[in-house]
């Protein structure tokens, strides 16, 4: 989260405050900043009625009301500007003025991170105080505000509206607006695809210096349809990373996250996103190279909702006791999957970080009380492979290898989580299949699951395929596969990320690719997305 959004989250807060700041902002954001204060109002009546506050609001002294109002006015209008008021006739007025004038010719990104600091030194914990009494979606529409008021803020830095104090950033401030198109969580996307073909995979630009290391073999996860998150994985140089990064889809600028506690570097983890927390399973760590280790699938958790009341985003990795009722706890492996079935985690296959054998094992594990359960094994050990689910019952494999032997991709394996049982899915006769591969990535959309990339020994796959999921567990028990795209150099890479992100107004769906490697680099940084043109219920 910018500055600019986490000023207009604090200006809302001060709502909670018995007497309103009495200053009154001329830029354009100022009415979506109004619709924020009446959030906060609102959130504060229901606080009374639920009886968890007393109404009495967040207080600030004289001084600190007189400072935070000269700060707003600065940073939505500039430095402060004509006639000192007669003291005599209008004293607040006076006050006002001259808390205003001294802060002389500051920029308004700096006025803004002094405003959220004199909140924070008052109120440690001043975004969950504004946001209690919310449900998620109210949570959601004041963080979407937030973000317009934040883009009206760069049109204004562009503009030049904010004086000569703006200059030094109003080059961000167009780098921003070049791909906003108001308002939407994937502005960014819309705009980079209006003149672009649909079902064809494009580079994103880079707006500015900050983005990710090159990596492979990361983690990625999609939160609230508007900010893609990575982490983790293996860099150009085969070095084990464990930092967190995340790209917003309405801006297209990609922010590292600062982490309370990093958790241990690895490659190869498997992840599964539940609501906006993200559990991680093991992976290829530094500990693997110790023989004494104990290896155990270690579990670590984390939440992927931003704490918006700190500059520092709070984020941390928790680590998890799982249980199994006395029993063996699943062995560390990397190259595995993990998804979501129901209510439940399934980890599938694998390779033992001990022995270095591929594996058939299949575990489920509840969330809810850490706790893991051993399923059926699959037809055939398998690690670099992908896994999808189906009605929160089915889990879907395709591909991988054992023992470097490639699996055949045009049959799919089918666990059934009720039954418990596992069968193959052959291929549909007539139709081109993917042809053998490991390292790809995969993503569902709608009920079609798209296969790209991936590698087959001696070359990067430089195709995609997809499938009709359906058919795959209904009566017809087939795999209907059909060409995605061919021959693309962009695709052709294994261990990189896929994610898919839904435009809500317009129906538009995105696939979104990450990193990876290929055969002429050993690791890759950049983002590829493709617009799909049809989303198949």
């Amino acid at each position: 989260m910018r500055g600019p959004e986490r000023f207009y989250l604090a200006c809302a807060f001060r709502t909670r405050a018995k007497r309103p700041p009495s200053s009154s902002s001329s830029s354009s954001s100022s009415s979506k900043l109004e619709v924020m204060r009446t959030m906060g109002r609102e959130a504060m009546l229901k606080s009374m009625d639920d009886g968890e506050t007393d109404g009495s609001g967040p207080l600030f002294d004289e001084d600190r009301t007189l400072l935070l109002d000269a700060l707003e006015r600065q940073a939505s209008s500039g430095p402060c500007v004509g006639a000192r008021p007669w003291g005599f006739w209008d004293p607040r007025g006076a006050l006002e003025w001259e808390a205003w004038s001294m802060l002389r010719k500051i920029s308004a990104d700096k006025a803004m991170e002094l405003y959220c600091e004199v909140i924070e030194m008052r109120y440690p914990d001043w975004f969950n105080i504004l946001v209690r009494g919310m449900s998620e979606k109210q949570k959601r529409a004041l963080i979407a505000t937030a973000k317009e008021c934040a883009l009206d803020y760069y049109r204004a830095l562009a503009s030049g509206e904010l004086g000569d104090t703006a200059k030094a950033t109003s080059k961000q401030a167009r780098q921003v607006l070049a791909f906003d198109s108001a308002a939407s969580p994937t502005a960014f996307l819309d705009e980079i695809f209006v003149s672009a073909a649909d079902d064809e995979f494009a580079k994103l630009p880079v707006l500015d210096d900050s983005s990710p290391r090159a990596r492979s073999g990361h983690v990625a996860a999609m939160v609230h349809g508007d900010t893609l998150f990575v982490s983790h994985g293996r860099s150009a140089n085969s070095r084990l990373l464990g930092d967190l990064w995340g790209l917003d889809l309405s801006t297209g600028t990609w922010s590292a996250r600062s982490l309370r506690w990093p958790g241990s570097p690895c490659a190869g983890m498997a992840s599964a996103l539940i609501d906006s927390k993200l559990f991680c399973f093991r992976g290829k760590s530094a500990a693997d190279c110790d023989a004494s280790a104990v290896y155990v699938l270690n579990v670590s958790t984390i939440e992927l909702s931003a704490d918006f009341s700190s500059s520092d985003s709070q984020f941390k990795w928790t680590h998890v006791r799982a249980t199994n009722e006395g029993e063996a706890l699943p062995r560390a492996r990397l190259a595995h999957t993990a998804t979501v079935v129901g209510d439940s985690v399934l980890i599938f296959g694998g390779v033992d970080s001990a022995s270095g054998d591929d594996m058939a094992e299949c575990w489920a594990f509840n969330p809810r009380n850490a706790s893991w359960r051993r399923l059926a094994d699959g037809t055939r050990a398998r690690s670099s492979h992908t896994a999808t689910a189906l009605d929160d019952r089915y889990l879907i494999v395709c591909g991988g290898s054992e023992a470097n032997e490639l699996c055949d991709c045009s049959m799919v394996d089918v666990f059934d989580a009720q039954s418990n049982e596992w069968c193959t899915i052959q291929c549909a006769s007539n139709v081109e299949a993917p042809s053998p591969r490991a390292g790809h990535a995969a993503v569902v959309v709608g009920s079609r699951w798209y296969i790209i990339g991936g590698g087959d020994n001696e070359r990067a796959l430089q195709d995609a395929y997809c499938v009709d999921l359906r058919g795959c567990v209904d009566e017809r028990r087939t795999a209907y596969w059909s060409v995605f795209a061919r021959d693309n150099p962009l695709i052709g890479r294994e261990g990189m990320s896929a994610s898919a992100v839904m435009n809500a107004a317009t129906g538009r769906a995105y696939i979104l690719l990450h990193g990876g490697s290929n055969f002429a680099a050993s690791a890759l940084n950049d983002t590829l997305a493709c617009r799909l043109s049809t989303v198949h219920a």
